[in-house]
Formats: C-alpha cells, sequence, structure tokens
C-alpha cells in the first residue's frame, strides 16, 4: 500500500479485531458424548449444531478461541462455484460432476441463506451475520481470455444456470471499469460474516446442550480400553472424552496431517475503511466481481460496509509472483514502484479499488493480511469416513469455497450418523484416488 495506508492498517484479520462475542471454559471435567467435535471454526460449528438439532450430545473442543483458526481469516464473499468454474472443473472431472457440484453449492448457499436468516432473527444480539443474497459479476480485460470465458458462459447457460453474458458495450452503462466481456451470474454469491455465524451458531448449539470449550486441544486419539464409547480423546487439559464418534473439522491444519499430496495456496486481503456511499456509481447492487484469470482477484462489500479486495489462489507468495504482478499492474494501468512480493500484491490491491471504482474516491485500507492453506489436488475438500479410521468423520473444509464446504460437511456428518452415505458425497471421499 502507500506509505499513509501501510502505517496505518492492521496486519490482523479484520473479522476478529472487535471484541469476541462469547468465551467458553477449557475441559475441566471427562465427557461422554454421542459425537465429539474437533475444531473451532465455522465447519465445527456447523457440524456441532446440525448434528445437535438431530438429538444427539455433542462435545465440541478447539485449540484457541471460537472462530481464530482458518475461519478469522476467510473472505465474506461467498461463491455457489468456490471460486471455480466449470472448465477448471472438467479437467479432474466430467462435465456432469462439474454442474452437478455448482448445483450442490447453490443448494448450500440457499442452506446458509436460511440458517442465517434464522440465528440473525432469533439471537437477539448486538451482532448478525449479516447474510445478504449478491449477483456475481467474472470478467476479464484481457482479448486473449475472451473465447474461454464465453465458453465457460455457454457451458453455464446450456445447462440452465440463471446467467446472461455482459458485453464490453454493455458494460459501459453499468461498470466503471472496461472489461472485454463478462458472466453476471443471478443471485448466485453473497456476502456474510462468518466469525459472527461461527458464534451464532454455537450460541445456539449451546443451547440445545452442546458442550464446547476453548484450549482444549486433542492431543490423542484412541479406541476405549473399555466400553465408554467408540472413540477415547484425550486432551491437552490431561481430561478425556469418550464419543459414539469422531468430526475432525480443524480445517487446513488437518489438511497437512492427513494429505501425502498436496497443494499450498495463500490469499492476500485488503480491507477498507467504511464507506459512505451505500450503492457507488459502477459497482451495480454491490455484487461480487472476479477477475477470469490467474491469479483471482475478487472484490466485494462485507457487510459492514467496507470494500474487501482479495487475491486468491497463489501457490505461494514469494514464488513466481512476480511476472503476474507485473501483468495484473500493466493491466490495471498502476506501478507498484515496489518489488514483487506480499506487501506488493496488498498495494496492487489497495490501487486497484481505486483504478475499478474511480467514484468511491480516495481508498484507505484498515486491515491488510495473508493467509496460507492446503487443499487436496483436485481443490475439493475431503468429508466422509475412512476405513483405516474407524468411527471417524473427517470435514476439513479450506479455501475461497470453505463455507460452501462447511455447509456440505455439516449435513454429510449427519446423515453419516443416521447410517445414510448419499452417492453425492463420493466426489469428497477421504479415499478418493485423486489423492492418494
Amino acid at each position: 500500500m502507500n506509505n499513509q495506508s501501510s502505517n496505518s492498517a492492521k496486519s490482523v484479520p479484520y473479522l476478529t479485531a472487535a471484541a469476541i462475542p462469547r468465551q467458553y471454559p477449557w475441559l475441566s471435567e471427562e465427557q461422554s458424548c454421542d459425537v465429539c467435535v474437533i475444531g473451532g471454526g465455522v465447519t465445527g460449528a456447523l457440524c456441532a449444531l446440525t448434528l445437535a438439532e438431530t438429538g444427539r450430545s455433542v462435545t465440541l473442543i478447539t485449540s484457541h478461541e471460537i472462530g481464530f483458526g482458518d475461519t478469522s481469516a476467510l473472505s465474506t464473499a461467498v461463491e455457489a462455484d468456490r471460486g471455480t468454474t466449470l472448465t477448471e472443473l472438467t479437467r479432474t472431472m466430467s462435465i456432469d460432476a462439474a454442474v452437478k457440484l455448482y448445483d450442490m453449492g447453490l443448494a448450500a448457499l440457499d442452506e446458509l441463506e436460511n440458517l442465517c436468516r434464522s440465528l440473525d432473527k432469533a439471537s437477539g444480539a448486538a451482532f448478525s451475520t449479516g447474510f445478504a443474497r449478491r449477483d456475481c459479476l467474472i470478467f476479464t480485460d484481457d482479448p486473449t481470455e475472451s473465447e474461454l470465458l464465453n465458453r465457460e458462459f455457454l457451458a453455464r447457460k446450456h445447462n440452465r444456470f440463471d446467467c446472461s453474458f455482459i458485453s464490453r458495450e454493455q458494460a459501459r452503462d453499468s461498470f466503471s471499469f472496461d472489461l472485454c466481456g463478462g458472466i453476471l451470474g443471478k443471485a448466485c454469491g453473497a456476502t456474510l460474516n462468518p466469525y459472527h455465524l461461527t458464534h451464532l451458531c454455537l450460541m445456539r448449539a449451546a443451547e440445545l446442550g452442546v458442550n464446547i470449550f476453548e484450549h482444549t486441544a486433542a492431543t490423542d486419539i484412541q479406541p476405549p480400553p473399555h466400553s465408554e464409547g467408540s472413540v477415547m480423546v484425550t486432551t491437552s487439559t490431561r481430561r478425556i472424552i469418550y464419543a459414539g464418534k469422531l468430526v475432525i473439522a480443524t480445517g487446513s491444519e488437518g489438511l497437512r496431517g492427513i494429505l501425502s499430496r498436496k497443494h499450498r495456496r495463500g490469499a492476500a486481503l485488503a480491507i477498507s475503511h467504511p464507506i459512505t456511499d451505500e450503492t457507488p456509481g459502477g459497482w451495480p447492487g454491490q455484487c461480487i466481481i472476479r477477475t477470469f484469470g490467474a491469479p483471482k482477484q475478487i472484490y466485494s462489500f462485507t457487510p459492514d460496509g467496507r470494500i474487501s479486495a482479495e487475491c486468491a489462489d497463489r501457490r505461494t507468495f514469494a514464488d513466481g509472483m512476480g511476472t503476474a504482478l507485473r501483468r495484473l499492474t500493466r493491466r490495471f494501468g498502476q506501478g507498484t514502484g515496489q518489488s514483487a512480493g506480499q506487501s506488493a500484491v496488498l498495494t496492487h490491491l489497495e490501487e486497484s479499488i481505486g483504478f475499478l471504482f474511480p467514484a468511491i474516491g480516495s481508498v484507505k485500507t484498515d486491515y491488510a493480511f495473508e493467509r496460507e492453506y492446503v487443499t487436496a489436488p483436485d481443490g475439493l475438500p475431503l468429508i466422509g469416513t475412512h476405513r483405516d479410521y474407524n468411527n471417524c468423520i473427517f470435514a476439513l473444509t479450506g479455501g475461497r469455497g470453505a463455507l460452501i464446504e462447511a455447509q456440505w460437511a455439516a449435513q454429510t456428518a449427519a446423515d453419516i450418523c443416521e447410517e445414510l452415505f448419499p452417492e453425492d458425497m463420493a466426489v469428497f471421499s477421504p479415499m478418493r484416488e485423486s489423492i492418494m
């Protein structure tokens, strides 16, 4: 960022910068339950709530504060396609499977909306999820990408997804930046606060009897020596949890430990000061805006009226960023005046906001931070059971699609506890060939 912003921007995730909504104790006595959930992020919270709603007794433990892991650094923009395209998905699966995955993403978005509306209405708390449905624009300003973008549009239209193609001439009437072409998807995204969603889920879960413990890490998992449940979890507080089943929802850290083949990814986020104009010129409906090329750049509004600019899906920040950064800065007509690297990416994100949306005026960055995570080689989560881990349900999500994947994981965990194994979820199996 420029010197003024660099000196003032906080290098911490903005979601957790405010007061903690609720704190929970650490585990001080042994527990017995139907299901033990390990992980205090949005996936663990959704799993705990969904399982509690089926009438099961649940204990949730996390090694840190609720929502302070991967969830704290998530973007507030959610897209049903999880930041991918049908074209990208068909590199590792059939077109029918890719379309099914997109359909599942849309269904999960609907479920998240219903849940958020219910939580916000019932909580009476001083905070909310801030859920708002949004259109999504995928665009390119590179003529060499126009044909690929058009193919993606035709594939979506052919499969009856609600979208339209935006030509350069049409864009001039609505958007304040030049583009060669774009795909505008109707209501296929949303903005919300995943940290608040996590806390509100657990507040409701606690009302249903879920026991929640912070600063309580799982140090060992074994079959019990006698009859108390099917899984014995030893914790960092030297207390034991006996459970019938175990849900592992530890996010990127869990993936690091389990995947023998994995991709390292990175994301940089710049979060602006609150914008006074609720409908800035050149940004219709506060839609989520995403570049078509790589690395992806995503622009959206946070629930509290800030602009979020994200550079996503980089394998690392240190390797190979120079060429990509120079290409991007040429596109936007900006020069960073810095060497390539983390700070240069954040500088570019801040400057690109002003270039894309000049009507907003000068933009000051309040928060600027990076995060690194890992994914499976096919980019899909690990959800389901594994033959080598008895009574364990994996709910390992991450990356830009974490909120959609968390919804899938929660429902799958509930189904497995009911001894249901939906065929649709086989694509996420921890035993799938693409991750072996």
